[in-house]
C-alpha cells in the first residue's frame, strides 16, 4: 500500500530518526511564546517528485475570516479548534488528503484517529506552534525562479503524558488486511511513543520531506505547567489530553481488537505449561508415581511379613533347608516317569529321594505324585508336619510295586475307581470335553494329512494359487491424508467441507538458504577463513553469523529468475500456469511477478534495479521494517517472519527496526494453485517435479551454492514427502531378505534336534582331532631297552584312532546329511511366504489397499509367529520319536527303513503317520489357541479408524490364519515326508539318494537331548520352583511393574514425520530448518457455517470493530484467545471480513467502494474517472456509523458483499476484498453459506504443540458455535494428521482391555480353567505393561502405529505363555483339586512339568526365532521401523520371554487351576511325555563330553 501524500508516507517510511539532545532554533532571534508561528506556508519542492515544504515563520499566528478556509479548517481539525492558526488553505488541503489517506489504517478506532488528527492537526496549525516546534535548520530550493529558504529539520517537543496516551490508543488497532497492527505500518513496530513519533518523522525520499527530530523529554518538560509561566526561551512541550480508546465517549472507543482494555474477560483455561508445572510432585517425583512406590513398597513389607509369620507359626517352621526340591512329610520329589519303566534308568541326581523306610516296607526310589500313592503320602505327611514313625500306621504304601496302585490305561476315562478300591479318590484324571474334541480333530487331521502327504501338497497349493489370483486388484495406498486420516472423522469431515466449500489448501514449495556448516566464509560477508564460526557443528543454525551479502544476494536474485523461467516437460508449463494468483484468479496472471510468492526478493520488486552493494542492506531492513510500503506483485504486504529466519531482536531495540539484513536464513515459498480437478493437480505436479531436480542440483555439494558461496539449501516440493516414504519402503528391501535368509539358516540348523547334534558333532569332531594329535606325540621311538612295549603301544594307538575316525565319519554323514532338517526349514520359510502372499490376495481381492507399513512388517510379523509353530511342531515330534525309540530299543538295536513298510513294525514301533498325528494333537490345540488369541486381538487392532493401521491390522489376522492353517497341513504333511526320510536313511535336500547301510545308525541311541531343554530340566526348572526364588519373582515383578507403569506415564503423543524417512533423505535438512528458521505458526480457519449473516443480529455476532458489536462475538472471542497464546496457541489478530467489508463501505474511504453519480445502482471501475463515481454511503441516510447504523441488511448487504469480493486490492483502496477474502466465503444466490476467518497459531515446534494447538482450536469452535448458534469449525492443513491424538488414550485403554477380556475368555474357554487364564492374562497385562514402560523409557510416542504394536504385543504375549499353560493344565494327568491339601505342592510339580515339557521350545523356538528375526530390523534405514518396529518388538520379546518363562510358571504355582488329562492315552504317553526326559537320563547322550574315548569304538 504505497500511501501518496507527504504526511501518509512519513508514515510508513521505514528507518528510524537518529535523536540527539535538543538543538537550538536557527535563528537565534527565534521567539517562543504563545500565539507565535514556527513555520507557515509553502515554499515549493525539493524535487520534482518531493513533497511541499514548509517556510520557516516565527511571526503570530494569523486569524483567518475566509468561510472557504474556516470550512475545510473544521472540517479537518475539528469545530472547537482555534480559528488564529500557523497555517494556510494549501497547507489544510494537503493535511486532509493525508489524513484521508491513513484512515483505512485507524477508521476503525475513533481514539486513535481523533489522536492522530488532533496531533497533527496542531503540528501543523497551532497558534502556539513555537512553544513546541523550533525550526533548526533550513535549505535553499528553488521554486518558479525564485529562490527561496525553506524547512530542513524541526525539532518537536512532545509531553510524556500525550505521547504515551497517543501511542496506547494506536497500539493495538489491527489492520485486516495483513493480519497484523496499524502500529507495524504506522510506527514501523514501534515499543513506546518516542519511537512511534520518531518513525513518522523521518526525512525519506518516500516518506518526510523534511526530517522531524523528537527529544527525549525531561522530568520538568513533562509536567506540562501552565503557559502563563514562560518566557520567551522557555520550551512548552505539546502535552494536550489524549483519548482514551476505553473511554465511554463515542468520539473516543474503540471496539475490543483495537483496544484490549474493553474486551470482555474470558473464563481462565490453564495452559499446558501451567498444567505441568502445578502437577502434583513430592520432591521431583510426580505423585502418582510416589504413590505407586509407597503401595508397592507396603505390599511388599505386607507380603515379606505374611511369609514369616506362616513359615514361622506353629503348623509351619521356618526351615531355610527344607526349601528345596526335597519336601517334607514323607512327600519326596521324585521324577515323573512310568514306575513300570523306571527300573530300566538310573535315578537322576537332581530327582532322585531318600529311601524312606516305614514299618518293614521300603518306600520306592519311583513313586510320584503321578501315582495315587504319593498323594496320599503326601496328605497324611503334611497333616504331621513329619514323616510317620516306624511301625506306625501311617498311610505309606508298604508295597514296592506301585504298578498295581495305578489305574490302567484302559479304564481311566471309563470306569472310575470307588473309594473302596483303595486308590486315591483323587487320582482319577479330568476330562475336558472341549479339549478332547479339539484333540481328537487335530490328531485325525495330522492322521490324514500324514497319510496323505502329497494330495494335502497339491490341494492346498491349488487353493493358495486360486486366492492369489486376488493380486490382479493388487493397489498401494500413498496418499498421506487417505493414510493416516480415519475415515468419517471430524477432521477428515471438516478438511472435505472446507476443500469443498473454499477449495483444496495451496501446494507449497519452500526453500530455505543458511549457511553451511563446515565450510568456509568470505571476508566479503564479513566472515574471515580463520572465524571458528565457520567450523561450527553441522545443525542449521549452528553458524551463528548473517547469511545475506551482496554477492549472495545477487546469486539468489539469479536462482528465482531461473525458477520462475522453468519450463516442465513435456508441455512446458512455468510458474505463472500453475501459481496460485488472487488478483487474477481464475486466470493466470500474465507474467510470474504477479504470483504469491513469499520471497525477500519482493521487498525489492523481484530485482537488484535500484539497490547497490551498499544500499541493499538499508533497503531490506526498511521494508521488512514496513512491509506495506514495498508491496510484492501480488499486492499482499509480506510478513518479514516468512521471508527470513533468525532475525537477531533485542529488547533495546525501542525503535521497532527488523535487522532484515542480519537474518540467519533466507527463506523462499512458492503458493501453486490446487484443486479437486484432477488436470489441474497433474498440470502442478509436472511443474514440482521439474522444480524439484532444478532444486537437487542447487543443493549438490558441487554446486556454486555450497562449494563457492558456503550456503546450505534445504527445499521440500509438493511431491517430495510421498517420494521420500516410497524410497524409505525401497531401501528396506534388502533388509527383509536378510531377515528371511538368516531365519532359513537358524531354522534349518536348530530345528528338531539337529542343532544340538551338530554342535556335538562338531565339538566330538575337535576332541578328536586333539586326541590325535597328542596321540601322534606318543608315537616318537623310545629307547631300545623298552623292547617290543613300544611298538605295541603305537599299535594299539594307531587301532584306536582309526576306529574313532570311522565311527565318527559315519556319525558326520548321518548327522549332516540325513538328519539336518534344511529342506523342512525351507518349508517352513515358504509356508510364512505364502501365508503372506495369500493374505495380501485375500485382502486385495476385497479392496482393501495395501500400505507402506504393511509392505515392511507384515513379512516380519508372520516370520515371527510362523517359525514359533514350526518349532513347536518339529519340537513335539521330536519327543513323540524318542519315546517310541526308548520304548521300541529295549529289545534291542533299532534300524528302520520305510522303504517297505506301512504299519507298527513287530517291536511295536508306531508308523510315522500315527507320530506325526499324535504331535499335532497334543500341540494343535495350543496352536489354536496362540493363533486365536492373535487373530482376536489384530481384529481389535482394525477398530483403529486410521487406515494404515486399520489395514495393516486386517492383513496381519488374515495372515495369521492363513499361516495356522498352512502350518497344520502343508508343514504337517512335510513333517510326515521328512520323518520317512529320516528314517529310509535318505539325504536331505536330495531324497532320492540313499547312504549305504554301513552309516545305518541304531535309532535308539540317536535319542539325544537339546542343551537348552537339559538345562531347564536340571538347573533352571529346580531352582525356579524354590520358594525362597518365588518369593524373590514375585517381588521383583512386582517391581519391574511398578517401575514400568511409572515409565508409561512418561509416553507423549504425537508421530514425528521425520522418522518415516529415510535417514539419508534431503527433507530431514528441511524439516530442521524448518523448526529452526521458521518463526511463524501454520494457519488456521474458523469456519461459520448455517449463520445469517445478512441480519443484524447475526452481523453483531461476528464482528469486532464497530461499537455495537456484542461483547463476546466471533472475532472478539478470537481476540480475546489471542491474548492468552500459552492456553490457545492463537498467535496474530484475525482476519474478519465482515469488519473489513463494512470499512470498505466508509464514505471516508473515496476510492473503495463507488458507485457512478448518474445511477447509484452501478459500481464504478478502478478506471473509471473519481468525477464520474461518488462513495457509496456518501448521502446515505442513516449515514455509515460505527454504531452499524446504516450499513446494509438482506439484498442490499450480499449486493455490496458481491462488489467487494471482486474489487481489487492496491494502494488506493488496501480494503479490497478480491486478494484477502476472495476464496474465504462461499456464497449462493441468497446468502453466506459458509465463510472463514483466518488468524494462525504460534510457532509449532514439538509433536505436543501440534496437539495441543488442535485441541485449543476445537475448544475455541465449540465455544463459537455455542454463541452463534451456528456450526463452527476449526481447520488448519496439519489437523488431519493429528485427529488421531484427540481420543488415542481413551482408544489405546478401550482397545487393550477388550483385548485382554478376549484373550483371558479364549484362554479360559480353550484351558477350561478360569483361575489358569487369570494366570496367562495377568502374565500378559503385566508383559504389555513392560512394553509400555519401555516406551516411556525410550521416547517412543503412543500413536496409531504404536498402539497397534501393544495390540500386536497382547496376541504375542500369549504365545509365551499358551504353550506353558496348556502344559501345566495337562502335567500329571491334571493333577489335585485347588481344595486339597497337597494341591501346592501339586501345582509346584505340574508348573516343573510344564517347563521340561515346553520351555525349551518356548526359549529356542519363541523368544530366540523372534530376537533373530528382529534384530534384522537395527539394520533398517528407516527410523520408523527402527524406533516403532526393533525397540518395541524387542521390549516385546524380552518382556514377553521374561514373563512367560519366569513369572508365569511362578504364578501357575500358586494361583494355577485343576487340569485334566489331554487326550485319551494320557497315562500311557502324556506321562511319558515328561518322564521320557528323565527315562533317558541315565543313559549316556550321543556325544556327551563326559564319555571316554574307548566308547566311541563301542557306540560306532
Amino acid at each position: 500500500m504505497q500511501l501518496r501524500t507527504s504526511l501518509t508516507l512519513a508514515l510508513v517510511a521505514a528507518a528510524a530518526a537518529a535523536v540527539g539532545a535538543a538543538s537550538p532554533p536557527k535563528d537565534p532571534a527565534f521567539v517562543r511564546e504563545p500565539g507565535r508561528c514556527a513555520m507557515r506556508g509553502t515554499c515549493g519542492r525539493k524535487g520534482m517528485f518531493g513533497g511541499a515544504l514548509p517556510c520557516p515563520d516565527n511571526d503570530p499566528a494569523k486569524k483567518s475570516d475566509d468561510a472557504i478556509y474556516l470550512a475545510t479548517l473544521a472540517s479537518v481539525c475539528g469545530a472547537d479548534f482555534p480559528t488564529t492558526t500557523c497555517c494556510d488553505q494549501s497547507q489544510l488541503e494537503t493535511l486532509s488528503s493525508s489524513l484521508a489517506q491513513a484512515e483505512p489504517l485507524i477508521a476503525t478506532c475513533p481514539g486513535c484517529k481523533n489522536n492522530f488528527v488532533n496531533y497533527y492537526c496542531h503540528f501543523t496549525c497551532s497558534p502556539n506552534q513555537s512553544q513546541f516546534l523550533a525550526v533548526t535548520e533550513t535549505q535553499t530550493i528553488t521554486s518558479g525562479g525564485e529562490t527561496k529558504e525553506a524547512v530542513k529539520t524541526v525539532e518537536v517537543d512532545v509531553g510524556r503524558g500525550f505521547g504515551e496516551g497517543f501511542f496506547a490508543s494506536c497500539r493495538d488497532v489491527k489492520f485486516g488486511a495483513t493480519n497484523g497492527y496499524a502500529m507495524d505500518l504506522l510506527g514501523g513496530g514501534a515499543k513506546n511513543y518516542l519511537a512511534f513519533l520518531r518513525y513518522m518523522g523521518q526525512e525519506r525520499a518516500l516518506g518526510s520531506p523534511f526530517q522531524i527530530l523528537y527529544p527525549a523529554p525531561s522530568d520538568a518538560t513533562a509536567l506540562a505547567p501552565t503557559l502563563a509561566t514562560f518566557d520567551n526561551a522557555t520550551i512548552v512541550p505539546f502535552n494536550d489530553t489524549p483519548l482514551s480508546c476505553s473511554s465511554p465517549e463515542l468520539n473516543a472507543r474503540c471496539a475490543c481488537p483495537d483496544c484490549p482494555a474493553v474486551c470482555a474477560t474470558l473464563p481462565p483455561i490453564a495452559s499446558p505449561a501451567d498444567l505441568a508445572a502445578h502437577r502434583c510432585r513430592v520432591g521431583k517425583m510426580d505423585c502418582f508415581a510416589f504413590s505407586l512406590v509407597m503401595v508397592y513398597t507396603a505390599a511388599l513389607l505386607a507380603f515379606v511379613g505374611l511369609v514369616a509369620w506362616k513359615e514361622s507359626s506353629g503348623k509351619k517352621r521356618l526351615k531355610w533347608p527344607s526349601w528345596g526340591s526335597s519336601t517334607r512329610a514323607g512327600y519326596d520329589r521324585v521324577p515323573l516317569e512310568d514306575p513300570g519303566t523306571a527300573g530300566d534308568s538310573e535315578d537322576l541326581p537332581s530327582t532322585r529321594s531318600s529311601q524312606t523306610r516305614s514299618g518293614s516296607g521300603t518306600r520306592s526310589t519311583t513313586n510320584s505324585l503321578i501315582g495315587a500313592t504319593s498323594t496320599a503320602q503326601a496328605y497324611d505327611g503334611e497333616a504331621t508336619g513329619r514323616r510317620p514313625p516306624a511301625g506306625s500306621s501311617g498311610r505309606f504304601t508298604d508295597s514296592p510295586d506301585l504298578s498295581s496302585q495305578r489305574r490302567r490305561a484302559d479304564s481311566s476315562l471309563l470306569d472310575p475307581a470307588s473309594e473302596d478300591s483303595g486308590a486315591s479318590p483323587f487320582y482319577q484324571p479330568r476330562t475336558y470335553p472341549l479339549n478332547t474334541l479339539l484333540t481328537t480333530f487335530f490328531y485325525r487331521l495330522g492322521l490324514r494329512v500324514a497319510r496323505s502327504p502329497f494330495l494335502t501338497l497339491a490341494v492346498c497349493f491349488g487353493l493358495c494359487g486360486v486366492a492369489n489370483l486376488g493380486w490382479s486388484r493388487f493397489d498401494v495406498e500413498r496418499d498421506p491424508v487417505k493414510l493416516w486420516v480415519a475415515k468419517g472423522s471430524p477432521s477428515e469431515l471438516a478438511k472435505a467441507e472446507f476443500d469443498s466449500a473454499f477449495g483444496p489448501f495451496y501446494r507449497t514449495e519452500q526453500v530455505f538458504v543458511y549457511n553451511a556448516p563446515f565450510l568456509k566464509h568470505f571476508e566479503s560477508d564479513g566472515i574471515t577463513e580463520e572465524d571458528p564460526t565457520a567450523l561450527a557443528v553441522a545443525q542449521p543454525g549452528a553458524i551463528d553469523a548473517p547469511v545475506l551479502s551482496w554477492h549472495r544476494l545477487q546469486w539468489w536474485a539469479g536462482v528465482e529468475a531461473s525458477i520462475r523461467e522453468l519450463r516442465s516437460s513435456p508441455n512446458n508449463y512455468t510458474l505463472q500456469d500453475v501459481c496460485f494468483s488472487p488478483q487474477t484468479d481464475p486466470l493466470p496472471p500474465a507474467d510470474a511477478s504477479a504470483c504469491v510468492t513469499q520471497s525477500l526478493m519482493g521487498y525489492l520488486g523481484d530485482s537488484l534495479q535500484g539497490v547497490s552493494e551498499s544500499t541493499w542492506a538499508a533497503t531490506l531492513d526498511a521494508c521488512a521494517t514496513t512491509p506495506a510500503a514495498c508491496l510484492p506483485g501480488s499486492g499482499q504486504p509480506m510478513n518479514p517472519k516468512l521471508v527470513l529466519g533468525g532475525i537477531p531482536t533485542s529488547d533495546d531495540d525501542a525503535e521497532g527496526e527488523v535487522q532484515a539484513s542480519h537474518a540467519r536464513a533466507i527463506v523462499v515459498t512458492y503458493v501453486v494453485k490446487n484443486s479437486l480437478d484432477p488436470e489441474v493437480v497433474k498440470k502442478a505436479e509436472e511443474w514440482e517435479a521439474t522444480l524439484q531436480q532444478f532444486l537437487e542440483d542447487l543443493a549438490a555439494p558441487t554446486a556454486k551454492a555450497r562449494k563457492e558461496l558456503g550456503l546450505q539449501v534445504a527445499y521440500s516440493t509438493g511431491l517430495s514427502l510421498e517420494e521420500e516414504l516410497n524410497k524409505s519402503t525401497n531401501t528396506d528391501v534388502p533388509i527383509v531378505a536378510l531377515s528371511y535368509v538368516v531365519m532359513f539358516l537358524y531354522v534349518s540348523i536348530n530345528l528338531g534336534s539337529s542343532g544340538a547334534g551338530l554342535l556335538k558333532s562338531a565339538i566330538r569332531g575337535i576332541s578328536l582331532i586333539a586326541h590325535a594329535i597328542v596321540s601322534l606325540f606318543q608315537l616318537i621311538p623310545v629307547p631300545k631297552l623298552v623292547g617290543g612295549r613300544g611298538r605295541a603301544r603305537s599299535g594299539s594307538v594307531t587301532l584306536s584312532l582309526t576306529g574313532s575316525t570311522t565311527g565318527m565319519g559315519a556319525y558326520f554323514r548321518r548327522q549332516l546329511l540325513v538328519d539336518s532338517k534344511f529342506l523342512l526349514g525351507l518349508y517352513g520359510i515358504f509356508i510364512v511366504l505364502l501365508s503372506v502372499s495369500t493374505s495380501v490376495a485375500l485382502c486385495s481381492a476385497a479392496g482393501i489397499k495395501v500400505t507402506l507399513i504393511i509392505a515392511e512388517v507384515i513379512p516380519f510379523l508372520v516370520l515371527a509367529i510362523g517359525v514359533d509353530n514350526v518349532f513347536i511342531l518339529s519340537h513335539e515330534l521330536d519327543q513323540q520319536n524318542q519315546r517310541a525309540y526308548s520304548a521300541a530299543s529295549r529289545n534291542g538295536p533299532l534300524f528302520v527303513s520305510y522303504d517297505d513298510q506301512d504299519d507298527e513294525d513287530g517291536d511295536g514301533l508306531p508308523p510315522a503317520e500315527e507320530r506325526v498325528a499324535r504331535a499335532l494333537g497334543r500341540m494343535g490345540p495350543s496352536i489354536m489357541l496362540s493363533a486365536s488369541c492373535e487373530t482376536v486381538a489384530f481384529g481389535l487392532g482394525a477398530m483403529v479408524g486410521m487406515p494404515a493401521v486399520r489395514n495393516f491390522a486386517i492383513y496381519a489376522a488374515v495372515a495369521v490364519v492363513v499361516n495356522a492353517l498352512l502350518q497344520v497341513t502343508i508343514f504337517v504333511s512335510a513333517m510326515a515326508i521328512d520323518l520317512k526320510r529320516v528314517e529310509s536313511n535318505r539325504i536331505d535336500c536330495v531324497p532320492c539318494f540313499k547312504l549305504p547301510s554301513s552309516t545305518s545308525m541304531d535309532l535308539g541311541a540317536t535319542v539325544s537331548e537339546g542343551f537348552i531343554a537339559r538345562f531347564i530340566r536340571t538347573v533352571y526348572a529346580p531352582t525356579l520352583l524354590k520358594k525362597p526364588v518365588k518369593y524373590l519373582v514375585l517381588a521383583v515383578f512386582g517391581g519391574l511393574f511398578t517401575l514400568s507403569w511409572i515409565g508409561a506415564r512418561h509416553i507423549e503423543l504425537g508421530l514425528d514425520q521425520r522418522l518415516a524417512l529415510p535417514g539419508s533423505s534431503y527433507l530431514a535438512n528441511y524439516f530442521n530448518s524448518l523448526d529452526t528458521y521458521l518463526d511463524v505458526g501454520p494457519p488456521v480457519y474458523f469456519v461459520a457455517k448455517g449463520v445469517n449473516v445478512t441480519s443484524r443480529a447475526t452481523q453483531q455476532q461476528l464482528c469486532g470493530r464497530f461499537s455495537t458489536c456484542d461483547e463476546l462475538s466471533l472475532a472478539n472471542v478470537l481476540e480475546a484467545e489471542r491474548k492468552r497464546p500459552n492456553s490457545s496457541f492463537i498467535a496474530e489478530p484475525p482476519a474478519v471480513w465482515i469488519d473489513d467489508f463494512f470499512q470498505w463501505l466508509n464514505p471516508l474511504l473515496e476510492d473503495c467502494c463507488r458507485v457512478r453519480k448518474r445511477d447509484p445502482s452501478i459500481f464504478c471501475t478502478p478506471s473509471d474517472p473519481s468525477g464520474a463515481c461518488q462513495p457509496c454511503f456518501e448521502d446515505a441516510d442513516p449515514a455509515w456509523s460505527i454504531t452499524m447504523d446504516g450499513l446494509p441488511e438482506g439484498p442490499e448487504f450480499l449486493r455490496y458483499l458481491n462488489q467487494w469480493l471482486i474489487s481489487p486490492t492496491d494502494e488506493s483502496c488496501p480494503l479490497g476484498g478480491k486478494a484477502g477474502y476472495s476464496s474465504a466465503l462461499s456464497l449462493d444466490n441468497t446468502s453466506v453459506v459458509e465463510s472463514h476467518f483466518r488468524t494462525y497459531h504460534i510457532p509449532l515446534k514439538t509433536q505436543a504443540d501440534f496437539i495441543n494447538a488442535m485441541a485449543s482450536a476445537d475448544r475455541v469452535a465449540k465455544d463459537l458455535s455455542d454463541r452463534t448458534g451456528g456450526e463452527v469449525f476449526a481447520y488448519s492443513l496439519f489437523y488431519v494428521f493429528f485427529s488421531q491424538y484427540a481420543g488415542i488414550v481413551a482408544t489405546t485403554r478401550e482397545v487393550l482391555t477388550l483385548a485382554l477380556l478376549a484373550v483371558f475368555l479364549v484362554t479360559s474357554i480353550i484351558l477350561g480353567s478360569w483361575r489358569t487364564g487369570a494366570c496367562v492374562i495377568l502374565t500378559v497385562f503385566m508383559s504389555v505393561v513392560g512394553v509400555m514402560g519401555a516406551m516411556g523409557a525410550w521416547h517412543i510416542s503412543l500413536n496409531a502405529i504404536s498402539l497397534v504394536n501393544l495390540v500386536i504385543s497382547v496376541g504375542i504375549a500369549v504365545e509365551f505363555c499358551a504353550h506353558i499353560a496348556r502344559a501345566f493344565m495337562g502335567a500329571s494327568a491334571g493333577g489335585l483339586p485347588s481344595q486339597h491339601p497337597a494341591a501346592s505342592r501339586d501345582r509346584d510339580e505340574r508348573a516343573r512339568a510344564a517347563l521340561v515339557d515346553v520351555g525349551s521350545s518356548v526359549l529356542s523356538g519363541i523368544t530366540l526365532t523372534k530376537l533373530i528375526g528382529i534384530s534384522v530390523l537395527a539394520l533398517t534405514r528407516s527410523k520408523l521401523l527402527e524406533v516403532y518396529f526393533f525397540r518395541m518388538w524387542l521390549a516385546l520379546i524380552i518382556s514377553g520371554a521374561l514373563h512367560g518363562l519366569v513369572f508365569l510358571p511362578v504364578a501357575l504355582s500358586f494361583w494355577g487351576g485343576q487340569g485334566y488329562a489331554l487326550s485319551a492315552e494320557d497315562e500311557s504317553w502324556i506321562d511319558a511325555a515328561v518322564g521320557s526326559r528323565y527315562d533317558h537320563a541315565g543313559r549316556p547322550f550321543m556325544g556327551d563330553d563326559d564319555e571316554e574315548a574307548s566308547s566311541d569304538e563301542d557306540r560306532f
